[in-house]
């Protein structure tokens, strides 16, 4: 199964001093088939951890196999 690494933007839950949101971007790689799969997986793996997110990129990996 092909990996991709994906970058997500999403709010922490804490502001500025002028009220906007403070942004945290972090890059998730991904077992799936397609970029959909991964779109759905994020979505589920995000769902009850961030306020909002936004997928920024969606790359596919080099790498093979994750070796545990």
């Amino acid at each position: 199964m092909p990996y991709y690494i994906a970058k997500v933007t999403f709010e922490t839950g804490e502001a500025k001093k002028n009220g906007d949101p403070i942004l945290h971007t972090a890059q998730f790689l991904v077992p799936a088939e397609s970029v959909l799969e991964v779109e759905t997986k994020l979505a589920g793996y995000l769902e009850n951890s961030a306020g909002s997110f936004e997928t920024v990129q969606i790359t596919k990996s080099k790498i093979e196999a994750v070796i545990d």
